[in-house]
């Protein structure tokens, strides 16, 4: 069937409407994509505010894509990292706080990024695992961040933290001695409790890590050690829980 002239002409006029349609469309899109940087930037940390954390990172790494010769780029690249982490994301934020320092060594804000690095592992530590490459990782961020700018805002926080790190490590140690000495493997309780002991010296429970040692000497009929043990208990810490059942042990075995 022929089309009438009419119908043709009102198709044309419709096809013609409708490219208009998507080309302004596509202007729209080209209008946004080249909005300035310090106005993307804006537009991210407002995001940020509302916890609209995955529209920020979107413009943040506009920022780092569109413009990477911009100024703007130091500080995209910070806050994307900043929010990673306040969106619970430590991996991603530790990756981008690695590369800020990697590209920005002597920003006056790389010792935040040094700490937040850190941070993103700390945040990322299990106590009860035996697995504590996130822990050490975190103590070796907190002691990075306290040797090498002992001057910053940050330092108090990672000299609190870094004592947070040893008790985690130091308590993992522990834990894995005490596991070794009630299953009756008590050469390598011993061998774990003395590295809590010579690593951790000043930490709250290492009476309780002697007398554990000591009883493990006893336990194996070696009584020698296991006396020596006891009176190193008794000695160091006289008021200790053990010290009771310490000295009657020293009494069976004279």
């Amino acid at each position: 069937m022929q089309r009438s002239r009419s119908s043709l002409i009102l198709e044309i006029s419709f096809l013609f409407l409708l490219s208009l349609s998507i080309l302004s469309g596509c202007t729209a899109v080209d209008k946004k994509k080249n909005l300035p940087a310090d106005v993307l930037l804006k537009q991210g940390i407002q995001k940020v505010k509302l916890d609209s954390y995955n529209e920020a990172k979107a413009l943040f790494q506009q920022v780092l894509e569109d413009y990477p010769d911009s100024k703007e780029r130091v500080m995209a690249l910070l806050l994307l990292a900043d929010t990673h982490y306040r969106d619970e994301e430590y991996e991603e934020s530790k990756f981008h706080f690695q590369k800020f320092m990697e590209l920005y060594p002597a920003n006056q804000y790389t010792d935040r990024a040094a700490y937040y690095k850190a941070m993103s592992d700390f945040r990322m530590m299990e106590i009860s695992t035996r697995d504590q490459t996130h822990t050490q990782a975190a103590l070796e961020g907190f002691q990075k961040v306290i040797k090498t700018y002992p001057d910053s805002s940050y330092y108090a926080k990672a000299v609190k933290r870094k004592q947070e790190c040893d008790e985690t490590l130091a308590k993992n140690v522990f834990e894995i001695g005490k596991f070794y000495y009630r299953t009756g493997a008590y050469q390598a309780a011993i061998l774990r409790l003395r590295k809590l002991m010579d690593t951790y010296p000043n930490l709250g429970f290492v009476d309780e890590a002697i007398f554990l040692i000591a009883e493990s000497y006893y336990n194996e009929e070696n009584f020698d050690k296991a006396k020596d043990s006891y009176k190193q208990l008794l000695n160091k810490y006289p008021k200790s829980e053990f010290a009771l059942e310490a000295r009657t042990r020293l009494k069976t075995i004279r």
